[in-house]
């Protein structure tokens, strides 16, 4: 994995203090995780029990509509 130093912006897999994992986002200019479906980031409390499962998520692929 990833040393949290070098983690680039992005969406991660994570699991929280043994919870489900679920996805966030990685703010490196802020150095805090933001929880999908939560409007604050996590405090730095929670954020210490963050396990990160993956390396950052790709962004979906796009594709025209067929006949286009």
């Amino acid at each position: 994995m990833i040393d949290p130093d070098d983690r680039e912006t992005g969406f991660y897999w994570i699991r929280i203090a043994g919870q489900e994992p679920e996805v966030a986002q990685w703010q490196t200019e802020w150095n805090q995780w933001l929880v999908t479906g939560q409007e604050l980031p996590l405090s730095d409390l929670r954020a210490e029990e963050v396990q990160v499962l993956s390396d950052m998520l790709a962004p979906p692929v796009m594709s025209a509509p067929v006949g286009q």
